[in-house]
């Protein structure tokens, strides 16, 4: 009976697979982006810092928008499909972007619908093939965000080197047969999700606009927005307005949501949104990555480790060894008990301070030329790691149990949108993070100062954000142990 608990479902490691290198191609692309943007095209920290941040911000609000599409017509496999296509004609553009540099902002447009159109739907797809009560659930999710991570693994060293050694049009051209990889395998193996994931009105997925199906239409509109996107990013400033007023329209939506609820799917709501939020946080510095510590990787961490030249786009792949790593330990030897939930979201919140503070004691203790022990930015890194694994996993289960049915594909977009916002965090810090040119070149031990200062004030930011989530801890932790059985009264009454 224990063997066959521990084997694993077939459309689970279908579905890893497919997460896997769609994971590839987005973050083989995102270890090289600014580096690329700095180095090559000749972009400030402040310019390079605020394209990255609304290209990802884009990313994670499109979810929304899919996830309605998803519920209303599509289903969750019809927008994960599509989702693939978008993402492979974007990377195919960015690896031509080093010759047509005009390519970019089109480039970074598709990749950042089609990660729209895939992001959430692919959770939603993994949570629909569960059963509710299903106690694989827990350890099925785990292990999902475990597995993804390979993808940023491979990604991040192959594509990192690979536009080390040749050309950066390589390292992009790389991302984007991981993503056409991915396709291809969803393509064949879909037969595997039996029932779940379909639309929920099939009916009206055969019918034609002007001859072409629903889905041709669907797909149309996602390259139309693809180009207004393009040309929003070029700006920056109307589009961040835009954005903001966005999260605001959705924030009413979820509020009205909330109050229009039953009072025991009230409480459920209520305990996400406390999660949701405290989650944004933890990834407003998460993100910076990709963009602040990959930049800080480049000028100020040593980058010959027992003679190995390790570019700093391929140092982008600690983060996910860590996750890796940790997360079997986890996924293999832990019991999944849901009244530690709320406590292993707390440790992951400290970690993020741990992390910074690491990273503020490795400057302090920086060689005559400024540059970080290699070890540092490991140990910085992996606490992030252990963190992520904390969160993440559990807000994307508990969204998936704690949302109404019927709502369950808009609510995990607006989960993911969240993620927008932390992202659009990135353009705050680069205002005090940003380090100068100095006769055309940087200055390692300038920016030296500029990091560890900056590093501190975040460490002791995070510190902080420890303190003001334990006030809702038993809030939440009654709300999850709760929602994992059948004695919701008892929940009602206190």
């Amino acid at each position: 009976m224990d063997q066959k608990a521990n084997k694993l479902p077939q459309f689970l490691k279908m579905l890893c697979f497919v997460e896997m290198w769609e994971r590839f191609s987005y973050y083989g692309m995102r270890a090289l982006l600014v580096i690329f943007l700095t180095s090559h095209l000749g972009f400030t920290d402040e310019k390079a810092f605020t394209l990255y941040s609304l290209f990802a911000a884009v990313s994670y609000t499109l979810p929304m928008l899919g996830g309605f599409l998803a519920d209303k017509l599509m289903g969750f496999r019809n927008m994960v499909l599509l989702g693939g296509i978008v993402m492979v004609a974007g990377h195919a553009c960015m690896s031509l972007v080093e010759f047509k540099p005009g390519l970019l902002y089109l480039s970074l447009s598709l990749i950042a619908v089609g990660t729209g159109m895939f992001k959430g739907n692919a959770t939603n797809l993994l949570g629909s093939c569960y059963g509710k009560d299903d106690p694989e659930r827990s350890r099925g999710f785990t292990l999902f965000y475990v597995s993804v991570n390979i993808g940023s693994i491979l990604a991040s060293i192959s594509c990192g080197y690979l536009a080390y050694l040749f050309g950066w049009h390589y390292g992009f051209g790389l991302a984007g047969i991981g993503m056409f990889i991915g396709l291809i395998a969803f393509l064949k193996f879909q037969s595997l999700l039996g029932d779940s994931g379909l639309s929920p009105y099939p009916e009206l997925m055969n019918k034609r606009i002007l001859g072409v199906k629903i889905f041709g239409v669907v797909l149309i509109g996602s390259f139309l927005l693809s180009s207004i996107v393009a040309k929003m990013l070029t700006h920056s400033e109307l589009f961040i307005n835009m954005l903001i007023f966005v999260g605001i329209t959705v924030l009413g939506i979820f509020i009205y949501i909330i109050f229009k609820s039953s009072a025991e799917q009230r409480q459920k709501l209520v305990a996400l949104s406390i999660l949701v939020t405290f989650f944004l946080c933890f990834f407003a510095l998460e993100m910076q990555l990709g963009s602040l510590i990959n930049l800080f990787t480049e000028r100020n961490v040593v980058d010959n480790v027992f003679g190995i030249i390790i570019p700093a786009s391929a140092s982008q792949a600690i983060n996910p060894l860590s996750i890796v790593a940790l997360g079997f330990l986890f996924g293999t030897h832990m019991k999944f008990k849901k009244e530690y939930a709320t406590s292993m979201f707390t440790f992951g919140l400290l970690t993020m301070a741990i992390c910074f503070f690491i990273l503020y004691i490795g400057c302090l203790n920086s060689n005559i030329e400024g540059k970080v022990g290699y070890l540092c930015l490991i140990i910085a890194i992996s606490f992030m790691g252990l963190g992520e694994l904390c969160i993440a996993p559990l807000v994307q289960e508990q969204t998936t149990t704690l949302a109404p049915k019927n709502l369950r594909g808009v609510i995990m977009g607006i989960v993911t949108l969240t993620l927008a916002f932390s992202n659009l965090a990135g353009i705050a810090i680069s205002k005090f993070m940003s380090v100068p040119l100095v006769d055309g070149e940087i200055n390692s031990l300038e920016s030296l100062e500029i990091y560890k200062e900056g590093f501190l004030k975040i460490g002791i930011f995070n510190l902080m954000l420890v303190i003001v989530f334990l006030p809702f801890f038993n809030f939440v932790h009654k709300v999850i142990t709760s929602s994992s059985s059948t004695k919701i009264g008892k929940l009602k009454a206190d």
